[in-house]
């Protein structure tokens, strides 16, 4: 009879263990998006005259000795101009982490680009583009990694738009662009073209009911998807339209070598399995290991912060240290964001003289905070969320929640609104 009845009950804790290993899933990042820097940034590929069949090296403006370059032309042209696309996937030993560029005939409507995709500074093997005029959508290339193939980044390139600048800033742009190249004749601001690069790759995250966005932002622009301790792994909500690399809310950067990653989104925490270096796809699962990223202990108190609200003067958190505190850390497309803060207003009824509830809302500008406040009337403190007050706090992502105790300590991490009213409506009976 012991034997019949060990049987099934070996198998049933084979059963449950086999329950626990949550599933593993792939998502492809299956197109390009745009970070943070994408229409922020003005970078200028400037052009200069070739001369003969010789071009010059880079100095960096003079921290090392340029060097002529001899190179082969292509196509039939009138006159060639040159220049250089940074990308750190790129070897040569001239100019290493730059892709040189020919153009032909710069000064026309629609001059020819050729880039030196091998790296051998003969163009007449190389891919040949049409560069667009003003009015005319960007040209789109792709910059391959010379040691990976499917490593690659997208460079736009637009006309610099000289006839909406002010003179004094195209004269300064070729004023400086003589002081830093001297020896070189650059062809004039309103003959470059503007950059801008799609260095992050994107997909979709659906497990269950949750569903946001992940991407991989190839930090060093070198192709390469994964370099531990450069690389990030950003994650926004479904409907934020830009990659916002600058809020570590938004991502984690890849650890040394042999250490595992994590990321916490919508009160989960995930594991990153596997990284495609070419940043076509991510493995992720989800997870229940014990990891704490820099959070505060639990009995511990929180720093002396100060609080920013939406109307009144700013104050110290200490100011309600004899009171126990519910924080909630969001923004306006965080999930459940409208239930949760009509909750808010539930708690904060609760017991007034006892217990005080705080909303740091995350916003891009100071006056959407005050929008907020007028539409919601909020009963609880509604104050301005920073970078600062998160990493303080030990907050990794949104929406987050921390229960303190009085004098500042921490009771709890993790409690969303919905939990926090029925634990303390039990604890109150």
């Amino acid at each position: 009879m012991k034997k019949l009845f060990f049987l099934p009950a070996f198998f049933l804790l084979a059963l449950v263990g086999s329950a626990q290993e949550l599933p593993v899933m792939e998502v492809p990042l299956t197109q390009y998006a745009k970070d943070d820097r994408f229409d922020k940034y003005q970078i200028t590929l400037a052009l200069f005259r070739v001369k003969g069949d010789t071009i010059w090296s880079l100095d960096f403006e003079g921290t090392k000795p340029s060097k002529p370059i001899k190179i082969k032309t292509a196509g039939k042209h009138r006159e060639y101009a040159y220049g250089n696309l940074f990308f750190s996937g790129s070897k040569n030993s001239y100019n290493p982490g730059y892709v040189s560029v020919l153009v032909g005939d710069p000064y026309n409507k629609n001059p020819k680009l050729y880039v030196d995709h091998n790296q051998n500074f003969d163009f007449s093997d190389d891919t040949s583009y049409r560069l667009p005029y003003f009015d005319e959508p960007a040209l789109e290339l792709e910059l391959i990694n010379s040691a990976n193939p499917d490593g690659r980044i997208k460079i736009l390139l637009s006309r610099s738009r000289a006839h909406g600048q002010k003179y004094e800033f195209r004269r300064y742009m070729d004023e400086y662009y003589a002081m830093a190249y001297p020896g070189r004749e650059f062809m004039g601001y309103e003959f470059c073209y503007r950059e801008q690069r799609y260095i992050a790759r994107s997909g979709m995250v659906k497990l269950g009911r949750e569903s946001f966005k992940i991407a991989l932002l190839d930090v060093n622009a070198n192709g390469i998807y994964n370099d531990a301790e450069t690389d990030k792994v950003l994650f926004v909500n479904l409907g934020d339209s830009i990659l916002d690399a600058t809020n570590p809310l938004n991502f984690v950067v890849f650890s040394k070598p042999g250490k595992p990653n994590y990321f916490e989104k919508n009160d989960k925490l995930y594991q990153i399995v596997e990284v495609d270096p070419a940043g076509k796809f991510v493995k992720i699962k989800e997870s229940k290991d014990a990891v704490e990223f820099n959070r505060i202990k639990i009995g511990k108190k929180v720093p002396k912060v100060k609080l920013t609200p939406a109307k009144g003067n700013p104050f110290k958190i200490s100011k309600l240290r004899r009171k126990e505190i519910y924080i909630y850390f969001g923004n306006r497309s965080s999930k459940n964001f409208h239930s949760d803060t009509l909750i808010l207003r539930q708690i904060a009824q609760l017991n007034p003289e006892k217990l005080k509830v705080i909303c740091v809302l995350y916003v891009n500008k100071s006056y959407e905070l005050r929008i907020f406040n007028s539409d919601a009337d909020p009963n609880y403190y509604l104050v301005y969320g920073t970078k600062e007050l998160s990493t303080k706090l030990g907050i990794n992502s949104l929406p987050q929640y921390l229960y303190l105790g009085k004098r500042r300590k921490v009771k709890q991490y993790g409690l969303n609104p919905n939990e926090f009213l029925r634990m303390y409506l039990e604890k109150k009976k």
